[in-house]
């Protein structure tokens, strides 16, 4: 590690900066290498791109260092694949799915649903032997056919929702008005996001905000107040945040304290009792504060001050403990395995589908055990064609 001063190819400095040399095949591609370790400031870095590029540098490609280091040995096209779901990751919990790939779970879910092409295989092959029961043979193979697709539909739907991020959970903060929703929102945040007034209906939209519970990244939604009004920019927002709270993976009624819960919002319990939510009883720093009683004394409703921040930890525990069990389960392929996965769902609805039109058993044996090998093949061995496109599609520039 040497450090000095870069200058461009007029003799005019650019930075400070630390030159990291690497002696193959002691390198991440396992070839000589040299990085440069600037200020992060846009202009150096541009600089002293225009200064490389001017001695002959060329730009690398998407995914070429990976590539070079899969070439030359430094790592395995697995690897190579993990790396890039890496860069895909959007919360810290997806590091763990991705690192424990290799404890087997994906190869023994494979096998589990590889045992259920075989029950079908063994009917579709007695109703080639016993043509007279064809009708009741091929009416028990669609049991274990159709368990297995709605399996593996799951799995792969499991990294379509990781690589695209687009169904992260949302955790919505319904009530009547005033009753500080949007004082939970600002104390659950950590900060000031939603404005919040002792006049009633101030939220008049939905206000949405990222959180991490336990790695995992939720939607903070905080909704105008549920009541009901005439007044067409607020009725808009409380039909919107109705839409939102049905939506809702999570939900937290928000109930004065210092009033107790109203009839409107032991109707909204009714209404949206059945998804998973909790119930604050907030505004504890007021005198006219009141635990609850009656049917609500005992049941699992968490007083607190959203003003004060009295009793948010102690809701952020339960946030965790409840929230976590929202977490889906289960093993996360990679592409290639994703990939691979779907070839053999395609040809199972088709198989599915023409079982349905009550085709030749001789024919729908042969596309099962089609079916079977592609499905077998999941957890294969990946090699060097069957990552190309993803390294130089879809990894960043360079890396």
């Amino acid at each position: 590690m040497i450090m000095g001063t870069l200058f461009d190819h007029e003799g005019k400095k650019i930075d400070e900066c630390l030159a990291l040399v690497f002696v193959g095949p002691n390198s991440h591609t396992g070839e000589d290498s040299v990085e440069f370790h600037c200020h992060g400031s846009e202009p150096v870095v541009r600089k002293l791109e225009e200064a490389l590029l001017h001695l002959g540098a060329v730009p690398a490609q998407p995914g070429e260092f990976s590539y070079r280091a899969h070439l030359n040995g430094k790592i395995s096209a697995v690897e190579v694949e993990d790396l890039g779901d890496v860069y895909l990751a959007k919360d810290t919990a997806d590091l763990e799915k991705i690192y424990s790939r290799k404890d087997g779970s994906l190869s023994e879910r494979i096998s589990a649903l590889r045992e259920h092409l075989l029950k079908t295989q063994a009917i579709l092959d007695t109703a080639v032997d016993f043509s007279e029961e064809y009708s009741d043979v091929i009416g028990q193979a669609k049991a274990p056919l159709i368990q297995t697709i709605h399996e593996c539909s799951e799995i792969t739907q499991r990294y379509s929702r990781f690589k695209t991020g687009s169904t992260v959970p949302r955790l919505v903060l319904a009530g009547k008005p005033n009753a500080g929703k949007s004082s939970l929102f600002n104390a659950l945040l950590g900060r000031y996001r939603a404005i919040v007034h002792e006049e009633a209906g101030t939220t008049r939209d939905v206000i949405e905000e990222d959180i991490e519970v336990q790695g995992r990244r939720w939607k903070l939604v905080d909704t105008a107040g549920f009541r009901e009004s005439s007044e067409a920019r607020e009725k808009e927002g409380i039909e919107l945040g109705e839409s939102f709270l049905s939506a809702a993976s999570f939900w937290i009624l928000v109930v004065d304290g210092s009033r107790g819960i109203s009839l409107d919002e032991e109707n909204l319990l009714e209404k949206h009792g059945t998804k998973p939510h909790l119930v604050v009883w907030n505004k504890k720093d007021l005198n006219q504060w009141a635990a609850p009683e009656g049917k609500w004394y005992g049941k699992s409703v968490h007083p607190l001050s959203a003003k004060t921040s009295e009793g948010i930890n102690e809701l952020w525990s339960k946030l965790d403990s409840e929230l976590s069990k929202k977490e889906s389960t289960g093993p996360l392929p990679t592409a290639v395995e994703a990939s691979r996965l779907e070839k053999a769902l395609g040809l199972m609805k088709e198989l599915l589908a023409r079982l349905e039109k009550n085709e030749l058993p001789e024919y729908l044996a042969e596309i099962n055990r089609e079916a079977t090998r592609a499905l077998e093949s999941v957890v294969g061995e990946v090699g060097t064609e069957d990552v190309l496109d993803r390294v130089f599609g879809e990894f960043c520039i360079g890396k």
